[in-house]
């Protein structure tokens, strides 16, 4: 068995939010003194088992300061990690300069449509929230999936910055800023012989095209993903991700 590289989402994949809670899990992030982000009990179990087998690589759409803010248990803790859609690689929980100065080249052109995007959303109805994360992309937060839906709808179709829905939020990416080509670059300096990527929303795609082997928490995506795995009615994504993960990683097993 080759070295496996293992990218995987954070929000609704590895991690839950209080939403989502269910009687075992445990807190792993603090917002304002709340609870915010948490891991099943299986989770817990497993990930050091996963993190001895595979290279674990956090691949989430987070700030810097968001990802900072999961208490990973201390022999888990990842020691790479892509934030900012992958626009930014961490290691050992500090910035890459060369990767981020790569990233930064890659979105120089777009720097007007991102400012553009700003001024597009300070003209529409209030959202909750819009941030620009790392100078990379830009999302706004609305009341709802139909509000955020309305946004993406109003962008400029004809614009290189591509508007994706996933929840309540819309997030506004220049060409570059996907999993998909993050994949690809942590691929090229790791060198992995085979990839294993999971995933729950659109925003994951790119990154779930682009490994060996694709897993799901549904059947939403599987017209985009025919090939990928399906998490069961009756497991919970997260623990589904890792026992697949640990399968693979056996030796023999494919």
């Amino acid at each position: 068995m080759g070295t496996i590289l293992f990218a995987s989402d954070l929000d609704n994949t590895l991690l839950f939010s209080h939403r989502h809670r269910q009687p075992g899990d445990r807190c792993v992030e603090l917002l304002n003194g709340a609870e915010q982000g948490f891991f099943t009990q299986r989770t817990l179990d497993l990930l050091p088992q996963v993190v001895q087998r595979v290279q674990l690589l956090p691949v989430t759409t987070r700030s810097i300061e968001q990802y900072r803010r999961i208490q990973w248990p201390e022999e888990t803790v990842p020691r790479w990690a892509l934030t900012a859609n992958g626009a930014v690689l961490l290691r050992d929980g500090v910035m890459d300069r060369d990767w981020y100065a790569q990233s930064r080249e890659m979105v120089r052109a777009y720097q007007g449509e991102l400012r553009r995007v700003l001024r597009f959303l300070s003209n529409r109805p209030e959202p909750s929230t819009v941030r620009s994360v790392e100078g990379m992309y830009v999302y706004a937060a609305w009341p709802g999936p139909a509000e955020a839906e309305r946004c993406r709808l109003a962008w400029d179709a004809g614009s290189p910055i591509r508007a994706v829905v996933s929840g309540r939020k819309v997030y506004f990416f220049p060409p570059g800023v996907d999993k998909g080509t993050a994949l690809c670059r942590a691929a090229e300096r790791f060198g992995p012989e085979r990839v294993i990527a999971a995933g729950d929303s659109v925003i994951d795609v790119p990154m779930l095209r682009r490994a060996d082997l694709a897993l799901l928490p549904g059947p939403e995506l599987l017209p985009l993903l025919p090939g990928a795995r399906v998490c069961g009615p009756d497991q919970r994504f997260p623990d589904f991700v890792l026992e697949t993960v640990l399968r693979q990683a056996a030796p023999g097993d494919t």
